[in-house]
């Protein structure tokens, strides 16, 4: 920027030496009546090659009152002054109606002044993975390839489970493109403190920061992380945290264990921390955060049990996960007989052949989809004798059927791109990554989402 020229001072470049003196006088007078009314101006030497465009910008763009000066338009236009970040958060087996189990001031204040769902509605099977990686893909199961929380390469008989952590790492099992991959091919940075999928090279690429998952890593110190990747000289545009803690309460107490309550209390003092340390990094309130969950939890009964090995010859078979979602690959020659067992004997469950399963649960398309899939009608469990001997039956569970009500997420959003106070209707998993690639000003990747389904929760 060039300093302005003092207040009062006619900009005039024409050289008095070429004019005769009656033009000169009669420039005088012209320069007299100018300078009551000129305003200042910045004096450009005549070798200027950007002063003919500089004048053209000015008469096309400063004649109103609200015109900005040229300083103010840098202010308003840097990175720093136009960047929102966007914070994805997520609480495992977080159901909707548990903010009404326990005082939670900091979820209050949040929502108060953000956006708050009825539910949030899963795709199918209703599992963790599934879904937190249908939360960054916008995509189904089908489509993403996470058919379950443990998956079958039908081509080399491998698995992929949950608590493996060196496959997790392998490119090959994840499909579609999660949205810290979409966001770093198009010039943002990312960081991941845990989500799943995060741990492997996607399309060749990775978040510009990510952590190994441990569930033992405390949350504050993970909530430190973040806000340290948030606040860095080159910070992140997007980051996830990850808690799993209301899950496991679930599943070992059910939906209204005793634990439940302290562990909302706890959930609710790490989210107040982490407004807390935003604060303090001058990053609040201008985030965007999304608080999801990635199902429900519902209670189940340790009496009614599907005895699958009751059912069929288990030693036909070889089931990939079974409950509630019993995944069965028939040994060669042996389908037939065993679907016709399976649906012979069909109570409190229902039995499909992959190609018959309800299209409203998109799970037919993908090769690590099995040939038969066993549902069971909530609260049953799917189980053979040695499971009843050595695992038993969880007092809470989820991966049923997404319309069933106590399988349905928790959302909630706040932050300059929502409205503040707005109750809003149920929502869909699938429309998060259109949400996010939105917020982030990005373009998506192919995905099964429906931003029109969604961005009535966005500001006008």
């Amino acid at each position: 920027m060039r300093p302005p020229s003092p207040p009062g001072r006619l900009c005039l470049s024409v050289s008095s030496s070429m004019m005769s003196p009656s033009a000169s006088r009669l420039l005088a007078l012209l320069a007299t009546l100018l300078l009551l009314g000129s305003p200042a101006c910045s004096e450009a030497p005549a070798d200027d090659p950007g002063l003919d465009a500089s004048l053209s910008h000015q008469d096309a763009d400063t004649s109103g009152d609200d015109a900005h000066t040229p300083d103010e338009d840098t202010d308003e236009n840097s990175p720093d002054a136009a960047r929102v970040p966007t914070l994805l958060i997520g609480f495992d087996g977080f159901r909707p109606d548990y903010l009404s189990l326990a005082p939670t001031p900091n979820f209050d204040r949040l929502i108060a002044n953000g956006v708050l769902a009825e539910s949030l509605q899963p795709v199918f099977p209703s599992k963790t993975f599934v879904n937190l990686y249908a939360i960054v893909t916008g995509l189904y199961a089908e489509n993403h390839g996470i058919t379950g929380n443990t998956v079958r390469d039908p081509a080399t008989g491998d698995m992929l489970r949950m608590s493996d952590a060196e496959k997790l790492g392998q490119s090959r099992w994840w499909g579609g493109e999660p949205i810290w991959v979409t966001a770093e091919t198009q010039g943002k940075r990312t960081g991941t403190y845990f989500w799943v999928g995060s741990e492997a090279e996607i399309q060749g690429t990775r978040p510009s920061h990510w952590v190994p998952y441990n569930y033992q890593t405390p949350a504050r110190e993970r909530i430190d992380q973040v806000v340290q990747w948030l606040s860095a000289d080159d910070p992140v545009d997007f980051a996830t945290l990850y808690f799993s803690d209301l899950d496991s309460v679930g599943h070992s107490q059910g939906p209204r264990g005793s634990r439940l309550f302290n562990e909302l209390q706890e959930a609710d003092a790490n989210l107040g921390y982490l407004i807390d340390q935003l604060e303090a990094a001058g990053i609040w309130p201008d985030i965007n955060i999304l608080l999801v969950s990635d199902h429900g939890m519902t209670a189940l009964d340790p009496d009614k049990v599907i005895r699958l090995d009751h059912i069929i010859d288990l030693s036909d078979v070889f089931v990939v996960e079974w409950t509630p979602v019993a995944t069965i690959i028939p040994d060669p020659g042996k389908s037939d007989a065993v679907y016709q067992a399976l649906k012979a004997a069909e109570e409190n469950y229902t039995v499909y052949k992959k190609e018959e399963i309800p299209e409203r649960l998109r799970y037919t398309h993908h090769e690590r989809i099995p040939e038969l899939v066993m549902i069971a009608d909530p609260p049953y469990s799917i189980a053979n004798q040695y499971i009843l001997d050595n695992i038993g039956i969880n007092k809470g569970g989820h991966g049923y059927d997404p319309d069933f009500q106590d399988m349905h997420a928790f959302f909630a959003a706040h932050g300059p791109a929502f409205h503040s106070g707005l109750e809003s209707e149920t929502l869909h998993i699938v429309d998060l990554y259109a949400l996010m690639t939105h917020l982030l000003e990005i373009e998506p990747a192919a995905h099964d989402g429906d931003f029109a389904r969604i961005e009535h929760i966005l500001a006008d």
